[in-house]
């Protein structure tokens, strides 16, 4: 069996996303790519770079793995993995990876001072989000402080939940 090639995988997955939300909201912007993979994925300021958000001008600034329009409200950070994590691990709390993505998710989220919103893929299910409870959505889930839903069913949410 063939290596998988984790970096190139997300990659394309990030595209895949990129390229979903521009059909989405290409009626919204006017634009055909308002959304693009960002080519710095989070690793100028991300992780062990978070410090360069305070030492640096953050006007230009690209957080997370889709670049959006400035109107929009959420920072998208991307994860594409092979096997998801136990429905016990998932009930009880205890996903560390999933720790490890919504912290990075929220510091992207917040030196952007956009909310988040982690979309996830494992092969063989369906892309879904994690994002902050909001009081209009209905989650199929909850993790610790987050609601997690369909993609699909996000994506079908009005205009207005998604921009200024």
């Amino acid at each position: 069996m063939a290596k998988v090639n984790g970096k190139s995988k997300g990659n394309t997955f990030e595209r895949k996303i990129a390229n979903l939300f521009s059909e989405r909201f290409k009626e919204k912007t006017g634009l055909e790519k308002a959304f693009i993979r960002n080519s710095d994925s989070g690793s100028y300021f991300g992780g062990k770079n978070q410090r360069r958000a305070t030492t640096h001008d953050l006007e230009k600034a690209t957080f997370g793995d889709i670049v959006c329009p400035s109107t929009f409200n959420f920072s998208v950070e991307c994860k594409h993995y092979k096997t998801a994590p136990s429905f016990k691990s998932i009930v009880e709390g205890k996903v560390a990876q999933w720790d490890t993505w919504i912290s990075q998710a929220e510091q992207d989220a917040k030196n952007s001072c956009k909310n988040l919103m982690l979309v996830v893929k494992y092969n063989n299910v369906d892309e879904f989000v994690i994002i902050r409870p909001c009081d209009s959505l209905k989650p199929i889930m909850h993790y610790k402080n987050y609601d997690i839903l369909p993609l699909d069913i996000l994506l079908g949410q009005p205009d207005k939940y998604f921009f200024e």
